[in-house]
């Protein structure tokens, strides 16, 4: 797998025709906002996982302040309490999944989607080349996003919506569409995007849809369990297709092990470096 070469840009959390659906429709969705006192700014998506668990494209929070991030979740306002992200990530973490572990809230009934339960067998995405190559739309994201209307226009508040879009999911995306149809290699990596790549080639209506935030929900429609969340996303004046990291990697499942750690951990008074001697044991 060729990422020497290979740019991934950051996301910027708009929509193009995506569909508008109320929260309870996923009750495992949050959003994720730096402030413990606004409903803004918004920064990212995030999934519930496990109990007071969430996960969300590791580049979302890597900028961010734990004492300042708050996860509202079925409507309600949870604060961070530690993030987990990896200590030896990717290229401009395009397969970086990042953790953040909110305080106690007995008061919250918690919402979990089940992951994608592939291991995976190689790190040149083989084993996903094997399981998605077909055009056919069996997955969505899900996510809050802004319409792309507002989306040049810089408004701390600007309003966010959850929302979803059926997508094709396929280890040829990228690399086809990309690559100015395959002139330099690159981009062999998980990607979706609202139409296939022949359907791209022949500029179909389907693909001017678009939904691109940090954190969107990959789900599989037939399983309805969590492929991946978005991660990155090229920049353009065309929809084009959207980057994703699958929970699936030993990066992955040992930061899993940590976040659980801090979780379960009952120490109250906390100083600086604890948490991660929690994740070093």
């Amino acid at each position: 797998m060729n990422v020497v070469s290979t740019v991934f840009p950051s996301l910027e959390n708009f929509e193009i025709n995506a569909t508008l659906v109320e929260e309870n429709k996923y009750p495992w969705i949050a959003r994720v906002v730096h402030s413990r006192t606004s409903n803004t700014p918004v920064v990212c998506t995030a999934v519930c996982v496990d109990r007071r668990i969430f996960i969300t494209a590791a580049v979302c929070i890597s900028t961010l302040k734990v004492y300042y991030t708050t996860v509202i979740y079925q409507y309600g306002w949870l604060p961070a309490m530690a993030f987990v992200v990896p200590a030896n990530g990717s290229k401009q973490g395009f397969d970086d999944i990042g953790f953040i572990i909110v305080e106690a809230d007995e008061s919250t009934r918690w919402h979990t989607i089940e992951l994608f339960g592939t291991n995976r067998t190689d790190e040149a995405f083989k084993w996903f080349s094997d399981l998605f190559h077909t055009d056919k739309i069996t997955h969505k994201v899900v996510g809050f996003a802004v319409p792309k209307i507002l989306q040049k226009v810089v408004i701390a508040d600007r309003p966010f919506h959850i929302c979803e879009l059926p997508v094709v999911v396929n280890i040829n995306l990228c690399p086809s569409i990309l690559t100015f149809k395959n002139t330099f290699s690159g981009f062999n990596v998980p990607c979706y995007h609202s139409c296939s790549v022949k359907e791209y080639e022949a500029k179909e209506k389907n693909c001017e849809n678009y939904h691109g935030v940090k954190g969107g929900a990959v789900i599989n429609t037939n399983t309805n369990k969590l492929l991946g969340v978005a991660t990155w996303g090229a920049i353009s004046t065309n929809p084009l297709p959207v980057g994703f990291a699958v929970p699936n990697s030993a990066n992955f499942f040992k930061n899993y092990q940590c976040a659980q750690r801090i979780r379960d951990d009952q120490e109250i008074s906390v100083t600086a470096g604890y948490y991660q001697s929690l994740c070093d044991e």
